[in-house]
C-alpha cells in the first residue's frame, strides 16, 4: 500500500485500512482466441453491436412479405417487374455500392480515431512513467545534506502529483468532471476488464435495465455520471481537500455534445502547472543536483506526455463529422426501404426473399454500428478504452520506479558500490522493499462488506498458480510443443 511511513514498518496508510478501499471496475471487452472462439463469440450479445440492428433488418423483411402478400408477385407487376419495369437488379448495385463505400469508410475512420486514441493513452502513461525515473533517480544527487533529507518529501509528493495528472487527464476524456470519483490508490486487486464478469450481471438478465443497456449504446448524462461513479480513478496518495477547493469543485466542464465548458476543462493545465513548481522549488532547494541539459529531459519528457495527451484531446473533443453522419443514416434508411423491393421483384419465394432482405439490411446497419461503438473510444461501455484499469497500473508503474531508486538495496548487485558512490546512507524512497511483501501477507479474499462498489477485481498472482489454473482448449489441447517439452525432459 501506499504509507506515509515506509511500506510494512507500521506507517500510517493515507485513505485508512483495506476496509476502506474502493474496489473498482472498468468495462473492455476480453477473449480467448483459442477453441471454442471464435464460435463462442457468438453467444454474447453484451457489447455486440449486431444486437442493435435487429430492429431494422426485421423491418426490411416485414416489408418484403407484406409487398408480396398484398401485390402479388413483383415480376408480374406492370411497370415494376414487366419488360417495361425493372430488367436487372445490378440497376440497383450503384445506389448499393455507395452505401457499402460510405459504411467502410466510416469504418475505417472510427477504427483510425480509436487506433489513435489508444496509442496515445500509451505514450501519455510511458511518458509520465518515464519522467519519474528521470526524475527520481536525478534526485539521488542532492547539494547539501539538508536537501538530501528531504528527498523522500518530494519523491512522495511528485509520485503523487505525477499520478494526480495522469487521473485529471482520464477525466477529461471521459467527460467526468466530479472530483469524488477520484479515490486513493490501495495496491493488490485489479480492476477487472471485462464488464461481463462482474458479479451481479447475471442476476439483472431478466430485467429491463440489462436490455437497455445491451439495446442502446448509454449516452445521456445521467448514464455516464453512473458509468463514472462506479468506476473511480485512483491517485496515490488520494486528493487532499486544499486541492479539490483549487480544482473547482462546482464546476462542470461540459462534454461532446454541448463542448467543454472552464474552468473544470483546465484541470489538466492546473495540475501540470503545479508539477513544474515543484520541480522548480527542489531545484532551487539543492535537489536534483545534475547538469541542467540533463534535467531538460525530464521537462522534455514531461511535454512529451502533454503533447499525446492533447492528441487525445482532438479525439474527446471533435465527433465524427456530422453530416457524413446524417447522411449515412439516411442512406441506410433508404437502402431498408428500398432493398425489399428488390427482393420481391427478382426473388419468388417470399420466404427466401425476406431472409435475403433482412441480411442486406443487417449486415449494413451492423457496420455503421461497429463504426459508431468504436469512434468515440473514451465513453460508451463496454467498447471503451479501459481508462480505470490503466490508472491503476499507472500507479503501480510509478510507485515501483519510486521505490526501485531510491532504496539501500538496489541494483540488488551493485546495491554496495552505489551506496558509496552516492553517499546514500538511508533509503530515500518513502517505501522500502518490503514493500513487494504486502501482495502476499494481504488475504485478497477478505472484502469489505459496505463497499459500494463492485467487488469485481482480479488479485495478484504467482506464476505457479497460472500454470495449475490455466484451462485447455479442449480436444485441441495436446499440441505438438507440449510433445516436444514432454520428451526434451525425458531426454535430461
Amino acid at each position: 500500500g501506499v504509507f506515509e511511513g515506509d511500506a510494512g514498518s507500521g506507517g500510517r496508510r493515507r485513505g485508512g485500512g483495506l476496509g476502506d478501499a474502493f474496489w473498482v471496475t472498468t468495462k473492455m471487452i476480453t477473449y480467448r482466441k483459442g477453441f471454442p472462439s471464435p464460435y463462442s463469440l457468438l453467444i454474447r450479445v453484451h457489447g455486440a453491436a449486431w444486437i442493435r440492428t435487429i430492429l431494422p433488418a426485421f423491418v426490411a423483411a416485414l416489408e418484403t412479405v407484406i409487398l408480396n402478400l398484398t401485390l402479388g408477385d413483383g415480376s408480374n407487376v406492370k411497370g415494376v417487374g414487366d419488360v417495361d419495369g425493372w430488367r436487372h437488379p445490378y440497376t440497383y448495385q450503384t445506389f448499393a455500392y455507395i452505401v457499402g463505400f460510405a459504411i467502410v469508410f466510416r469504418n475505417g475512420s472510427a477504427y483510425a480515431r480509436y487506433n489513435q486514441a489508444r496509442n496515445d493513452l500509451q505514450t501519455v502513461s510511458g511518458k509520465l512513467v518515464e519522467a519519474v525515473v528521470q526524475v527520481c533517480t536525478f534526485d539521488l544527487h542532492c547539494s547539501t545534506e539538508l536537501a538530501k533529507g528531504k528527498s523522500q518529501e518530494f519523491r512522495r509528493a511528485f509520485v503523487h502529483l505525477v499520478s494526480l495528472l495522469h487521473s485529471v487527464m482520464f477525466q477529461y476524456l471521459r467527460s467526468d468532471w466530479n472530483l469524488e470519483n477520484l479515490k486513493v490508490h490501495l495496491p493488490g486487486k485489479h480492476p477487472v476488464q471485462d464488464s461481463h464478469k462482474l458479479p451481479m450481471v447475471n442476476k439483472f438478465f431478466f430485467s429491463r435495465s440489462y436490455w437497455n443497456t445491451i439495446l442502446c449504446l448509454q449516452t445521456t448524462q445521467q448514464a455516464q455520471e453512473v458509468y463514472n461513479s462506479l468506476m473511480p480513478l485512483l491517485v496515490v496518495g488520494g486528493v487532499e481537500e486544499d486541492e479539490k477547493e483549487a480544482l473547482y469543485p462546482l464546476m462542470d466542464g461540459g462534454d461532446l455534445y454541448i463542448g467543454h465548458l472552464a474552468p473544470a476543462a483546465v484541470r489538466v493545465e492546473t495540475v501540470y502547472s503545479w508539477l513544474h513548481r515543484l520541480l522548480l522549488a527542489r531545484q532551487k532547494g539543492g535537489g536534483l543536483e545534475v547538469p541542467p541539459p540533463v534535467l531538460s529531459r525530464s521537462y522534455q519528457v514531461l511535454n512529451d506526455a502533454m503533447h499525446a495527451f492533447n492528441q487525445c484531446k482532438g479525439v474527446a473533443d471533435i465527433p465524427f463529422p456530422f453530416p457524413y453522419s446524417n447522411a449515412i443514416v439516411l442512406i441506410l434508411v433508404i437502402y431498408t426501404l428500398t432493398v425489399p423491393m428488390l427482393m420481391w421483384v427478382w426473388v419468388q419465394s417470399i420466404g427466401f426473399g425476406a431472409f435475403l432482405a433482412f441480411i442486406a439490411t443487417f449486415t449494413y446497419w451492423t457496420l455503421n454500428e461497429i463504426a459508431r461503438d468504436l469512434e468515440d473510444p473514451f465513453l460508451y461501455e463496454p467498447n471503451d478504452l479501459p481508462l480505470p484499469r490503466i490508472q491503476f497500473l499507472f500507479n503501480e508503474r510509478v510507485l515501483a520506479v519510486e521505490r526501485e531508486t531510491g532504496g539501500l538495496e538496489r541494483p540488488p548487485c551493485q546495491a554496495e558500490l552505489c551506496r558509496e558512490w552516492l553517499c546514500q546512507n538511508g533509503p530515500l524512497s518513502y517505501q522500502t522493499v518490503e514493500s513487494h511483501d504486502i501482495y502476499q501477507k494481504v488475504d485478497w479474499s477478505s472484502t469489505p462488506d459496505d463497499s459500494t462498489y463492485f467487488n469485481c477485481t482480479v488479485p495478484p498472482k504467482k506464476a505457479l498458480d497460472r500454470i495449475k489454473t490455466m484451462k485447455a482448449s479442449g480436444i485441441f489441447a495436446k499440441t505438438v510443443y507440449r510433445n516436444i517439452q514432454k520428451n526434451l525432459r525425458h531426454s535430461v
